[in-house]
């Protein structure tokens, strides 16, 4: 049996690297107009901040395994192979929500009914499948039991 915490102790560690960060600043992001070539004009940008915060209810939380193991060092090639199982009573299982500020304006057509909004029902899909993919709740789910198997080398 293995239990344990992996703590995240210096929150002020987690931070998104400087230029990638100055990157993320500078993109436009959405496509609220489409020229008459179909190309993407405006965009906005957004704040956002470069530390990172871990998931409520992740952090200093116990984890814990139990299961059985065999290894046997194998006689040809004289290295030794583990098998084994585990099954784990503490895991991570939530259901989150992404902070992803995905709004409507950033897609063709934020007005409907408008005179240049005909015939841009894309921007409606595109919306949807976005908050569909990005915006909606996910789940943090670890894996209830395990079973490997593992060579190694001897030096």
């Amino acid at each position: 049996m293995d239990i344990g915490v992996n703590p995240i102790v210096r929150k002020s560690q987690l931070k998104i690297n400087n230029g990638q960060f100055n990157d993320l600043l500078n993109t436009q992001f959405g496509c609220p107009n489409v020229d008459a070539a179909f190309q993407c004009t405006g965009g906005q940008q957004i704040a956002f901040s470069q530390f990172l915060q871990p998931v409520p209810g992740t952090n200093w939380v116990p984890r814990m395994s139990t299961g059985i193991e065999l290894q046997v060092m194998l006689p040809v090639i004289n290295a030794p192979f583990r098998i084994y199982w585990a099954y784990n009573p503490l895991r991570l299982d939530q259901n989150t929500n992404p902070p992803v500020p995905i709004t409507r304006s950033m897609f063709p057509c934020p007005v409907q009914g408008a005179p240049d909004c005909v015939n841009k029902a894309a921007g409606d899909y595109t919306y949807q499948t976005t908050l569909d993919s990005l915006g909606s709740n996910f789940t943090l789910r670890e894996p209830r039991k395990t079973f490997r198997f593992s060579v190694s080398t001897t030096f």
